[in-house]
């Protein structure tokens, strides 16, 4: 006797559908991998590359930087291995703070003043979580 799994499966392959397919392998696990934009003085950590943000996303990523009053308006990005993440910090020169959108990154004792934010994509749709994260930010870069 058919059981309807396998009658859902030979159906679906005769329709050129596999059900299960194996995992092709891959780069290093994504969260070790941290993407920095830089706007002056000001660094962000961020999960995935500032050009593949959300347009919403990248809006409110420049309005945050750009709200805590960075020196100049230079932008640097870069790709850092979360294992060298605080030794490439520590070469960068004049950094006010790091804003970090990344949760692996709170337990790392960085040489400059950090403030840890929701992600993103939280706070797009959660406006307490702005609020909670203006008011870190109040406190540590604009004393």
């Amino acid at each position: 006797m058919i059981t309807p799994s396998v009658k859902t499966n030979l159906i679906l392959k005769e329709m050129g559908i596999t059900r299960y397919e194996l995992r092709s392998k891959q780069e290093p696990e994504p969260s070790k991998i941290i993407f920095s934009y830089q706007k002056g003085n000001i660094l962000t950590l961020l999960g995935q590359s500032y050009d593949d943000l959300d347009e919403d996303e990248a809006k409110l990523l420049i309005a945050i930087v750009d709200a805590v009053k960075p020196v100049d308006k230079n932008i640097v990005q870069n790709k850092y291995n979360l294992d060298d993440i605080k030794e490439n910090i520590s070469v960068i020169k004049d950094i006010k703070g790091i804003i970090c959108f990344i949760p692996d990154i709170s337990s790392l004792e960085l040489p400059v003043p950090f403030v840890q934010a929701p992600s993103l994509k939280k706070m797009i749709s959660d406006k307490e979580s702005k609020m909670v994260l203006w008011k870190k930010l109040k406190e540590i870069f604009l004393k």
